[in-house]
């Protein structure tokens, strides 16, 4: 989930006033060590979680401060409720040896995979019934470089992370979530952020105002892409699941240097892997600094904020329809109350997890938002704690 530097600066300011000017610890209602704090407040329309949940979810956190991970879940044993997981125990990391980790990645439900800027891969394989974690066989991997971005073929079958060195490929064991490296391309500069399209066959990661696409086989061999590097400033990118399109979206909220920007950029996938810019940029309300498409590709969701650099604020989520390269606004969207700072979908797609403004005061927490059939987004769960900004989401496996 790595961003661009801009992005990650505005969102860990605005985090950290609103952490210390609340409970004064950094995890609130979730363990990473001792928590002053408890699970409060509730969503917007506050209740017993509006109807039956018929899945199970995982929500994993990393606190690379303090060498911890922490977990939230939902329906957990059929709880009916979204909370901290107080029996988590985390794993064990080298404090103050890892550097920043480069994004977390859930593959198949099973395995999560996290990379480190000290040039160490952790894997992981997930428990059914608590999201316990168990070290896959050979865990941890050495990077050619540092670890800076990760993302996952769709399929399952490759794991890629970015860093100093480029890209490094590894294909996945799919019984035990053990890795074979596969290799590394030459430096290309050291991605922000890495991703596939949604047909797992090109990957593209943003190198400054660029993004460099690669061919790839399930074996995990990367090729070139004719016209690559592409001359494309943007601060994230997201495929959708036919792989005929990505999104994109520059970030720029008033925080930087650039100009304020309330617009989701459209490219077409060609054939072999190259990207054009598809009709006009689509208008938001407020500058999107964050977006998540959902696993079906009919949803794509926006979340926003506004800066004059002193004061960030996060501001209403909006969503739009999507249907071969045209997005659409919802007629919900904006959805008022529902200000949250960035969030994933489960695999499912039934919900978002969100970190946002908890109502009624001056701290972010967890949430849990439902999605219908429509795309209308709707929160009725109490959130489950302030949070860190990396994160990953599985259902049950």
């Amino acid at each position: 989930m790595a961003m661009k530097v801009r992005f990650l600066l505005s969102l860990v300011l605005l985090l950290i006033t609103m952490w210390l000017d609340g409970c004064g610890h950094y995890t609130c209602g979730v363990t990473f060590g001792n928590s002053s704090c408890t699970p409060s407040g509730g969503g917007i329309s506050q209740g017993g979680g509006g109807g039956t949940i018929n899945q199970t979810s995982f929500v994993y956190f990393m606190d690379d401060s303090a060498a911890q991970m922490a977990l939230n879940g939902l329906n957990v044993a059929n709880s009916q409720t979204f909370t901290p997981i107080s029996s988590f125990v985390s794993p064990v990391f080298p404090v103050n040896a890892l550097g920043a980790n480069g994004g977390l990645v859930i593959v198949n439900k099973k395995f999560l995979y996290m990379p480190f800027a000290n040039g160490v891969l952790y894997g992981f394989s997930i428990d059914a019934a608590t999201g316990s974690l168990k070290a896959v066989p050979n865990s941890f991997y050495a990077l050619t470089g540092s670890g800076e971005a990760i993302a996952a073929d769709p399929n399952g079958a490759v794991l890629f992370v970015g860093g100093s060195a480029g890209i490094s490929t590894f294909t996945v064991n799919a019984n035990d979530g053990s890795l074979t490296a596969i290799g590394t391309t030459s430096a290309i500069g050291t991605p922000t952020q890495i991703t596939t399209d949604g047909s797992g066959k090109y990957l593209y990661a943003l190198t400054g105002n660029t993004i460099t696409a690669f061919t790839y086989t399930s074996g995990g061999v990367l090729g070139p892409v004719t016209g690559s590097p592409f001359s494309i400033g943007m601060a994230q990118i997201a495929g959708e699941i036919t792989g005929r399109f990505l999104f994109g979206i520059t970030a720029e909220n008033g925080s930087g240097s650039g100009a304020i920007d309330n617009h989701i950029y459209v490219f077409s996938v060609a054939f072999g892997g190259g990207l054009n810019r598809w009709g006009s940029p689509v208008p938001t309300r407020a500058p999107p600094v964050y977006l998540a498409v959902s696993p079906n590709g009919k949803f794509v969701y926006t979340f926003e904020q506004t800066s004059d650099i002193a004061t960030t604020t996060n501001d209403p989520m909006e969503g739009f329809a999507f249907s071969t390269g045209t997005l659409t606004p919802l007629l919900a969207s904006p959805f008022t109350g529902l200000n949250a700072a960035l969030g994933k979908f489960d695999q499912n797609g039934l919900y978002i997890f969100a970190v946002a403004d908890v109502p009624n005061s001056n701290l972010l927490g967890n949430f849990a938002y439902g999605v219908d059939a429509n795309g209308v987004l709707s929160s009725t769960l109490d959130h489950a704690g302030v949070t860190s900004l990396s994160f990953a989401v599985s259902d049950e496996p």
